[in-house]
């Protein structure tokens, strides 16, 4: 299990939860340092919210958002699968009770993964990318099944580097509407090295 950094890419928001379950800050504490916390009211449902995020070795990703006012933790997953994600939260320490969900009707994984974000691969001394995907999963089995090297890289969809680093409440940006804003990259992306078809851990990945 890899604990992801913030920001990172999960395809599914506010009630399009698999999992949600009672929770202190007591209860949590298996989950180690969060990867997010904000305060900011006019994002959150009213109050702080915490996030920790994960991936597990056979692609399962997933957040846990703690709502602290309500003393409730949400799960968004992708895929969207409770039962893998109750045997993940287990795993790193997490007791429950569990609650399951669906999602809305409408919601299906094939609907709703490219809303946030795509994934673009170059491949090694490309200077453009060379494919590009809408989950993280595919990109990581094709990688599997061609060996290539190169990088891979989530970019939020419709809408800019910049926006998105606003969105999250990332400090010290640009003026809008600068020229500065205009070339803005940031480091608001999920940003991953592959050779020979194997992502290459990073000097800071934690590994639980």
């Amino acid at each position: 299990m890899r604990r992801l950094g913030f920001p990172y890419v999960i395809p599914y928001s506010a009630g399009e939860h698999v999992v949600s379950f009672g929770a202190t800050r007591a209860v949590l504490e298996p989950l180690g340092q969060p990867a997010y916390v904000d305060d900011d009211s006019s994002r959150t449902a009213g109050g702080r919210e915490v996030f920790w995020a994960f991936e597990r070795e056979d692609g399962l990703r997933f957040e846990v958002v703690w709502k602290e006012p309500y003393g409730v933790a949400a799960v968004h997953a992708d895929p969207p699968d409770a039962e893998q994600v109750i045997t993940a939260l287990r795993s790193l320490g997490l007791e429950g009770p569990f609650e399951k969900h669906h999602l809305p009707e409408g919601r299906s994984l094939r609907r709703g993964h490219a809303r946030w974000a795509v994934w673009l691969f170059t491949g090694q001394n490309a200077a453009m990318p060379t494919a590009v995907f809408s989950r993280k999963q595919l990109a990581d089995a094709w990688l599997a099944q061609t060996r290539y090297s190169g990088t891979l890289v989530a970019y939020p969809l419709d809408r800019s580097l910049y926006d998105a680093a606003r969105s999250f409440g990332v400090q010290h940006l640009p003026p809008d509407g600068s020229a500065e804003a205009q070339q803005y990259v940031g480091t608001t992306v999920e940003s991953y090295v592959y050779v020979a078809g194997k992502q290459v851990a990073k000097s800071d990945d934690a590994h639980l």
